[in-house]
């Protein structure tokens, strides 16, 4: 799937979650960022999210920064598997 496609309505439903421009920004680059990397990236799923984590950090992210933004991501998937309908 297309980052964009994932991305598009994660960016609509943060608006609705957080009310700091600065962060919704912050949230949205760091979540368009892990997703285009998850697409070119070979690595095992189970342990995916912490090598982000760590290559981010080693490049000077905060990790508060990125553990913020990808529980936000999180929290929207979580939201959309539970309503989403079973597909036929």
């Amino acid at each position: 799937m297309e980052p964009s496609a994932t991305l598009a309505p994660f960016i609509a439903w943060l608006a609705t979650r957080e009310e700091d421009e600065h962060v919704r920004r912050r949230h949205r680059t760091i979540v368009e960022h892990y997703l285009v990397w998850s697409r070119t990236e070979a690595g095992p799923l189970a342990d995916r999210r912490a090598r982000y984590l760590a290559q981010q950090t080693n490049r000077g992210g905060r990790s508060e920064h990125v553990t913020a933004a990808l529980a936000r991501f999180d929290e929207f998937c979580a939201i959309l598997s539970a309503t989403s309908l079973p597909e036929r």
